[in-house]
């Protein structure tokens, strides 16, 4: 047993490694694909001459190839060395060249008692360019073969193996960016791919063309041509829709827009949701796509909410963090017939209402937006990664309805998705344009202390789901599975930062919600509060927005004492197919009375968050009103369940407790793809 166990530790410090040089897994299921047929606006590239072919496929593959290992090493831990030596295997013969599945492959062929291959997978690690070669050999995990005087030597020789090429910055000239093999490495810290570029020195031509003529673009050329603003030179433009919605070239000749290469073009790099590359530039990018098949169809923000593994969120915020803010379309997630069906509210990318091509006007006031800041202030905000957040906030402050800072402090600011009527660029030019380098807002970071979270199996069913979304420093998501009907979450804001060191006040508002059902009490500093809410059924967003929506929005703001922040975002998503009922407690308090899983009526529920259950459960109390079980029902038949969440199968009598039985909820797929909750017995005591 002790031998056992140190091997599954020794495991987790070489799959740790190897984990190290592969990226999360890529995005979740369905098909990502544009409404129309993608025609590329930019030329293509040719591979760099001195990149080889296999290397560069073996580059790009590797957000893909880490969904396996991943799968593989959980095998492996879990004692199952011929499914994962079967799957890292199937790997290696496409991709042998890739360093962290040897380094794996390795680790499992020691645990399979086969130092002979697994020194064989060492070598070829090293060879690939393992960062660590000689750390990974002296792992204990092989220490058999260093202790073997035929296998010694070639395992000491490992610290010989020549370090992986760096790659070379790629000259941006055309306008173009090029993403090659040969200026792109991955990054063991970030799991992202990053590419480099080298700018030219030159001096850019006219931040704008002369035509069209407008107020607000008349406003940022005359502050180019006078050296107040900084234009777009240095910004990348990503598109990833394959040209399907993009930025013309002449719009915006300073920008220069990223071309990859066909290896990242096979490994579809370049495509949908950008959740693979980290640029080390100011970058504005869209994808107008969706996933527009199956059970699981979504926009892409909400795709990136949902990730089964929960990367999502955590990539959006490294885009943010890198300088990089990206549009996307919220498509059908987001329209009268079917209402908000995001299941959280994050101000790390920019939703446009719409479809293909709905994007382009956020793209422009972007790119505006960008190219208005002072140089000075932009050169401030880029070296202390604050340009996305600063965008958000003149975006947001300069929407034609928000005319006035309470307006920005509500919800009319900062749906889930915006209105391309909205969007007042003469403003945005004005407000980017007047924040000086002294003075840029702060960013508010948020973290949650305490708060009320249920049992699976008594408070809500499905064995593996949690109530937790997410938590990133600017978003934090719940999911309401509870059969609470009030529940509480301190936040800090602490975190805040301020580059200026100025003096922070801090304002809490409730974005979206029902006023009645939402108390947020901050601390006397403002720099905490506590936010109490009450179920929510489905309700509508505002008097000026009609949708129906399932989620409640609070805004955290931070004030520097001369601009606002942009919102940090806190949500809570109730899943609106439940059908419950909630009646007063002896304390009048409401408290669960029934839910009804099965509803006939019930609205679209997000099937990655919200698996189908086919039960009505009715609630009982004692006398003393504490919880004293549940009644379900499915169809014709009902069945009694005690407080902890146990099957009665003969009811106390006669002086005998009750004869139960406990009862797990794995998750299932449905014919059609659907997570569903089944109910499975143990054995009765």
């Amino acid at each position: 047993m002790r031998r056992t166990a140190t091997r599954r530790r020794t495991l987790g410090r070489a799959a740790a490694l190897a984990l190290l040089l592969v990226s999360p897994p890529a995005a979740g299921a369905g098909e990502v694909a544009p409404r129309a047929r993608p025609v590329s606006a930019i030329p293509a590239l040719e591979a760099a001459p001195a990149t080889d072919p296999a290397a560069a496929a073996d580059l790009f593959a590797m957000p893909a190839l880490a969904v396996d290992l991943r799968t593989a090493l959980a095998a492996a831990e879990a004692g199952d060395l011929d499914a994962a030596a079967t799957l890292l295997d199937r790997d290696l013969a496409a991709h042998p060249g890739v360093a962290g599945l040897q380094a794996a492959r390795a680790a499992v062929a020691m645990l399979a008692d086969d130092p002979a291959a697994a020194l064989d997978h060492l070598e070829a690690a090293a060879a690939a360019g393992l960062p660590d070669p000689a750390g990974l050999a002296a792992d204990p995990l092989f220490a058999p073969l260093a202790a073997d005087p035929d296998r010694a030597p070639r395992l000491a020789a490992l610290a010989a193996a020549p370090p992986r090429p760096a790659p070379v910055p790629a000259a941006v000239t055309g306008g173009m960016a090029p993403v090659t093999a040969a200026n792109t490495a991955w990054n063991p810290e970030s799991e992202r791919l990053e590419p480099r570029f080298a700018f030219p020195d030159t001096e850019p031509g006219p931040v704008l063309p002369a035509r069209p003529k407008t107020a607000a673009l008349d406003l940022l050329r005359e502050h180019w041509k006078r050296g107040r603003a900084a234009g777009n030179a240095g910004d990348l433009y990503d598109n990833r829709d394959r040209g399907h919605s993009a930025l013309k070239p002449a719009a915006f000749p300073q920008l220069a827009h990223v071309a990859y290469a066909p290896e990242a073009k096979a490994a579809e790099i370049d495509y949908g949701l950008q959740d693979k590359l980290l640029f080390a530039r100011p970058t504005l990018g869209n994808s107008s796509t969706a996933v527009t098949g199956g059970a699981f169809w979504r926009s892409l923000p909400r795709l990136a909410m949902t990730q089964a593994d929960g990367t999502g969120p955590l990539r959006l915020w490294q885009n943010a963090g890198a300088n990089a803010l990206y549009v996307y379309p919220a498509h059908k997630d987001w329209t009268p017939e079917k209402g908000d069906l995001f299941p959280a509210n994050t101000p790390y990318l920019l939703v446009s209402h719409g479809s293909s091509g709905s994007d382009r006007p956020f793209l422009e006031a972007v790119a505006t937006i960008l190219a208005s800041f002072r140089p000075d202030t932009k050169a401030r905000l880029v070296k202390e990664n604050l340009i996305v957040p600063t965008v958000q906030m003149v975006f947001r402050r300069s929407l034609q309805p928000i005319t006035s800072r309470e307006l920005y402090f509500s919800g009319a600011a900062h749906p889930a998705a915006f209105e391309g009527y909205a969007i007042n660029l003469a403003r945005m030019v004005s407000l980017a344009n007047s924040i000086e380098a002294d003075a840029i807002p702060p960013e508010v970071r948020i973290a949650v202390t305490a708060e009320d979270l249920g049992t699976e199996g008594v408070d809500y069913f499905g064995e593996g789901l949690s109530e937790q979304l997410f938590d990133t420093p600017g978003a934090v998501a719940r999911v309401w599975r509870s059969e609470a009907w009030e529940r509480s979450m301190t936040v800090s804001a602490a975190a805040t930062r301020d580059p200026n060191g100025r003096p922070l006040e801090f304002h809490w508002r409730l974005l979206q919600g029902d006023p009645e059902k939402v108390r947020i009490v901050p601390s006397a500093d403002g720099t905490s509060a506590t936010i109490t809410l009450d179920w929510h059924d489905p309700f509508v967003i505002s008097e000026d927005n009609p949708l129906t929506t399932a989620r409640v929005d609070v805004g955290v703001f931070a004030s520097n004492g001369v601009h606002d922040s942009a919102p940090a975002i806190l949500s809570w998503y109730f899943p609106p197919s439940e059908k419950r009922r909630y009646e007063p407690g002896p304390d009048g308090v409401p408290r669960i009375a029934a839910i009804d899983h099965a509803n006939p009526d019930r609205a679209y529920a997000d099937p990655m968050l919200v698996p189908r259950g086919d039960w009505r459960d009715d609630f009982a109390y004692d006398e003393t009103g504490a919880p004293a079980g549940w009644t379900r029902t499915r169809g014709d038949r009902s069945e009694a369940f005690d407080a902890l969440g146990r099957r009665i199968l003969v009811p106390a009598g006669d002086g005998r407790p009750a004869e139960t039985v406990a009862v797990a909820y794995p998750l299932v797929r449905t014919p059609d793809g659907r997570l569903a909750v089944e109910e499975v017995d143990a054995a009765p005591f």
